[in-house]
């Protein structure tokens, strides 16, 4: 049986829906936006390009909530390092990866969407990973990395079972969506009823599919499945509000969340999060 999640704007929150600029999301296109990214080292802190090729940025492999609320993001990176998360608003944890390279960080419980920024350091230098962990109070899943320019991962073990997990897009119409299925599946895409697009789920069970169909603002119909299985969702592309104070803003849908987020070069990207609690039969 299809599972049918409704993502609309909570009405105490529509005036709050963000403006998504056009960005570089797997062929859509971008748009600027001038000054410092907090999420940037410094040019001092960058490994040499000769030396880059050495060094395995950290990576995430598991996100866990515990009862109090509290969030440990695990991974992998160089052995004996230090891994941090840094915020914007200037929370930091750490934690000092083992011989094999494996780490965990855990980050106490928060009534608000977090955004942290992933680092190892190396000697004098800090190694960035790849994307930004989203962590969701509350949600599962429990966080999403965002990654700029191609679809958003949601940081959460696979069963093996088709889900939708989020969508990411901006106002031209581009869109990228992205789950988790069984290793291997072939996954159609279909975006209000007409065929928008094929992948086939990587080891650890994620696709992420480019849609050829445009999502203009409004309501939308996103189905992805297999020859035995399939799971559907309602996006809806939805008006502006200008992102000030953190380089993110974070709104509650009935269903899941949005989050429009600063990309590295200054772009805006929306990443919409399919909460896995609150799938509907």
């Amino acid at each position: 049986m299809k599972n049918e999640r409704l993502m609309t704007m909570d009405p105490s929150r529509a005036a709050a829906a963000m403006l998504i600029a056009a960005v570089s999301l797997l062929g859509l296109s971008g748009c600027g936006r001038p000054g410092a990214d907090w999420r940037q080292p410094h040019p001092s802190d960058q490994a040499a390009p000769a030396e880059a090729d050495y060094i395995r940025p950290p990576r995430v492999t598991a996100v866990t909530a515990d009862a109090s609320g509290a969030v440990v993001v695990s991974g992998r990176s160089e052995p004996m390092v230090t891994v941090r998360l840094s915020s914007p608003g200037g929370e930091a944890h750490g934690s000092t990866a083992g011989p094999d390279g494996a780490w965990s960080v855990a980050a106490p419980a928060s009534g608000d969407v977090r955004e942290f920024g992933l680092s190892e350091v190396i000697g004098d230098r800090v190694v960035q990973s790849e994307g930004y962990v989203a962590v969701i109070p509350g949600g599962r899943p429990a966080a999403v990395l965002l990654r700029a320019g191609t679809g958003s991962i949601a940081l959460a073990a696979a069963d093996g079972a088709l889900h939708l997990r989020t969508v990411d897009f901006d106002t031209g119409g581009g869109a990228t969506v992205a789950g988790v299925a069984k290793p291997g599946a072939a996954i159609h895409l279909i975006l209000d009823g007409v065929s928008a697009g094929d992948a086939h789920a990587d080891t650890a069970g994620r696709f992420a599919i480019t849609a050829s169909v445009l999502m203009k603002p409004g309501d939308h119909q996103l189905v992805v499945e297999t020859p035995t299985a399939a799971d559907e969702a309602k996006v809806a592309v939805s008006a502006p509000a200008p992102i000030s104070g953190l380089p993110f803003h974070a709104t509650r849908l009935a269903g899941g969340w949005r989050i429009d987020w600063l990309t590295p070069g200054g772009s805006v990207q929306c990443t919409v999060i399919l909460d896995e609690a609150e799938r509907k039969p």
